[in-house]
């Protein structure tokens, strides 16, 4: 007996080496500022910090009937789903009660993500925001799959192929041909508005037999792997999002598609090309990227429950979900990311105390308030102002 106790013992502490708990960077309601003048009053709640610095939030757009039925989508423009309005909605309101604001909105062409960040702003009180649209920020344009089912494709061409297509870093799919209706050639918005791109000489000298005059086209995808989708989403980040906003201290919410977003979180977080395949990005989920330590957070619920436990970010999670360090190696012991930090700490701890209470009684309140929680929270404004 003893011995099989021992040998247990052993196999247990084999386990525990072996297999290593992911533990994500949680932001909760425990601000370490004084709240900011009226402009942070929300209606029927009171004042709550709201974050003044540069930030960074992605979002991936909610689901659609594609993203149900486990097609591929790529560039076809499916919209939202009732359950993808509901969950950016629920992403706007989670962000509004941890004293999110945003400076800028970035999204591609594509409806669902769209649509996504109106739901979002919507949510948030503000629609009123500058939209910027892009179709660098597009999914990756998977060619001859784009609307298949993926079930079928495994069948049919085998699960190796099918997860060197579906998730591979350096494997485009099959492409379409120049009359296909999934080529983004023939859809206007691309013919008309896309003039960021060389021309190509193959597409206009076929359009031009055609139509039987000279027709310029510009050289758009025929297909893509994520890195050919990398090639236009990371250098826009680069040269555009990071210098215009996140730089001039804006803070930015990018609404996107899955693997446009595992693309740009490749880069933030150097997530290696052998590892990138096991990762996934949950609809409708905010993403917090902490620009001065550089790593992911996720915002508190207030469930309680395992946010990895609830969604699935693959086996590649812990890339994102590394413990958060600064610059210089440190731990990143900053009490909260999402406010604004201060120096005066006498004078302002007594609002932070009032904060406190506030905000523990905001994350009972995901929901919209009602008529009679109105009352509630009306007490609770007076009592603490």
């Amino acid at each position: 007996k003893n011995n099989e106790a021992a040998t247990a013992e052993g196999k247990n502490k084999d386990d525990e080496t072996t297999t290593t708990k992911i533990t994500p960077n949680i932001v909760q309601s425990s601000p370490c500022v004084a709240s900011l003048p009226a402009a942070s009053v929300v209606p029927g709640i009171g004042s709550i910090p709201i974050r003044k610095d540069a930030v960074l939030v992605i979002i991936r757009h909610g689901k659609t009937e594609h993203n149900k039925l486990k097609l591929f989508t790529g560039w076809e423009d499916a919209p939202l789903a009732m359950e993808g309005i509901e969950e950016a909605k629920e992403a706007g309101r989670l962000l509004k009660l941890h004293g999110f604001e945003f400076d800028v909105v970035y999204t591609s062409w594509l409806s669902r993500a769209i649509e996504t960040a109106w739901h979002v702003m919507d949510e948030m009180d503000e629609l009123w925001l500058p939209l910027i649209k892009t179709w660098r920020l597009n999914e990756r344009m998977y060619g001859m799959l784009t609307g298949l089912s993926k079930r079928m494709v495994a069948q049919r061409h085998g699960e190796k192929k099918f997860m060197a297509w579906r998730r591979g870093y350096n494997t485009p799919p099959p492409k379409v041909s120049s009359f296909s209706p999934h080529y983004p050639g023939n859809d206007k918005r691309y013919n008309k508005y896309l003039n960021d791109v060389r021309f190509s000489l193959k597409e206009s000298l076929i359009r031009s037999i055609e139509s039987g005059r000279i027709t310029l086209r510009r050289k758009l995808p025929k297909s893509e792997s994520l890195k050919d989708c990398m090639d236009r989403t990371i250098p826009f980040f680069t040269e555009r999002i990071i210098p215009e906003a996140l730089d001039q201290g804006k803070r930015v919410l990018i609404s996107s598609s899955e693997n446009a977003i595992r693309g740009l979180l490749m880069h933030l977080c150097e997530i290696p090309e052998d590892q990138i395949s096991g990762l996934e990005i949950p609809n409708g989920l905010p993403l917090i990227f902490d620009v001065n330590s550089k790593c992911i957070k996720l915002l508190d619920d207030g469930t309680g429950r395992d946010p990895l436990e609830v969604h699935n970010f693959g086996n590649a999670a812990n890339y994102l979900f590394r413990p958060c360090q600064n610059e210089d190696g440190t731990q990143d012991e900053e009490c909260d990311i999402r406010f604004l930090r201060t120096n005066d700490d006498d004078e302002d701890s007594s609002k932070r105390e009032q904060d406190l209470k506030l905000i523990n009684e905001i994350k009972n309140r995901i929901k919209r308030p009602t008529a009679t929680t109105m009352k509630e929270e009306s007490v609770l404004t007076t009592t603490t102002e």
